[in-house]
């Protein structure tokens, strides 16, 4: 499976120095979902492909990392527990963060396409 950000790439890009994660918690899949479910809508598969490629390396770390980063952490924040062997129930607090993270991939999102519709070419 080929994603556009590797693994180790997401987790530098989502996670804090203060957090302390196994790298192993982002997985290929993860942001394979990611990419599925929320980058390939904005930008068609034309510009997903090239992307995949290393075409357009700017609009990548402008605005497409930051994007996978936000949607792959929403994706991931749910199983960091099981993956990292903290075993705890959801929290009202958890459904807060995910609610805090939602809104900012949807920001990133956002981002993306207004940045898109203003360079069409």
């Amino acid at each position: 499976m080929k994603t556009i950000l590797t693994p180790s790439q997401i987790y530098s890009l989502i996670f804090s120095a203060e957090e302390s994660y196994n790298p192993s918690a982002v997985r290929e899949s993860d942001i394979a979902i990611a990419e599925s479910r929320y980058l390939l809508p904005i930008v068609g598969e034309s510009l997903y492909n090239a992307l995949l490629e290393g075409d357009y390396s700017e609009l990548c770390s402008d605005y497409v990392a930051p994007m996978l980063g936000a949607w792959t952490r929403y994706i991931v924040e749910p199983l960091l527990a099981e993956r990292c062997g903290f075993g705890h129930g959801a929290t009202v607090a958890d459904a807060e963060l995910l609610a805090r993270l939602k809104l900012m991939a949807m920001s990133h999102s956002r981002r993306l396409s207004d940045y898109l519709n203003a360079h069409a070419e």
